[in-house]
């Protein structure tokens, strides 16, 4: 239990803080404990998802980032990219869903930029959560299934 609740707010952290590598976390955390892959995957992707509604929650306006807005995070072709990205959204009712669906997953576009996005085309924040939630645990047990697909003689076990 300790080992998920770490991971959980590892995970959080790593949301917001985006130099810590969830990723690596995870499989390391994976070789060291015998901890099931399907609950470390989904204690992983509520800590990022938690982590990414305050993202979502910038999106809505509700936290007021007003000096990261001044730097302009995003720009060059990335803002292109994303303006489009927001276009194609609002054109399509399921838009919204399906690229936070793939990015959750992927990581492309950014799932950063996608939880701002998602709260600035005002997505349902439940919705939001559930596809968010959905995508982050399959990238997880995904990743998690690596380590026992190499041999165990790359590990040393």
């Amino acid at each position: 239990m300790t080992v998920l609740l770490a991971s959980f707010f590892y995970c959080l952290l790593s949301a917001v803080a985006v130099v810590l590598p969830a990723e690596v976390y995870v499989v390391g955390v994976a070789l060291a404990t015998d901890v099931a892959p399907g609950w470390l995957a989904l204690a992983a992707a509520l800590g990022q998802v938690a982590g990414k509604m305050l993202y979502y929650l910038v999106g809505r306006g509700v936290l007021d980032v007003a000096r990261l807005r001044r730097r302009g995070t995003a720009g060059g072709r990335w803002a292109q990219r994303m303006t489009t990205v927001e276009r194609w959204c609002e054109e399509h009712v399921w838009g919204p869903s399906a690229v936070t669906l793939v990015s959750a997953f992927a990581g492309l576009p950014p799932y950063a930029i996608v939880s701002v996005l998602a709260g600035s085309v005002r997505m349902r924040w439940w919705l939001f959560a559930l596809l968010s939630v959905l995508g982050r645990f399959a990238r997880f047990w995904a990743i998690l299934q690596v380590p026992h697909l190499l041999p165990d003689a790359l590990f040393g076990l």
